[in-house]
């Protein structure tokens, strides 16, 4: 069923391919599969705001808001890139060193 959910999903985040010939008239059929569709989303973002949320604050239980962890996200994907960058400075520095 985990299976089922998730091919759902990302064929809902996927984009829909442009129509050329006018709309079908919506039928109860449609709007359930757009309801369908919609949770489907709102699942897989649900999930990626979870996962996002243990890289971000693996130890805190805190729930915060989106716009909260966004920014932590912003704060530690900068983190990251101060880090790698450290790291290319001391294998610039070993490889000069060998020479």
């Amino acid at each position: 069923m985990v299976a089922h959910a998730d091919s759902c999903c990302n064929a809902a985040v996927q984009a829909p391919p442009r129509r050329t010939t006018p709309a079908p008239a919506t039928s109860r059929n449609s709007n359930k599969k757009k309801k369908s569709g919609r949770r489907c989303v709102e699942a897989a973002m649900r999930r990626k705001m979870e996962a996002l949320r243990r890289l971000v604050t693996p130890t805190e239980e805190e729930e915060d808001g989106v716009d909260e962890l966004l920014i932590r996200a912003a704060d530690y994907i900068v983190r990251l890139q101060v880090q790698v960058r450290a790291m290319q400075l001391m294998v610039d520095a070993l490889e000069h060193a060998k020479d």
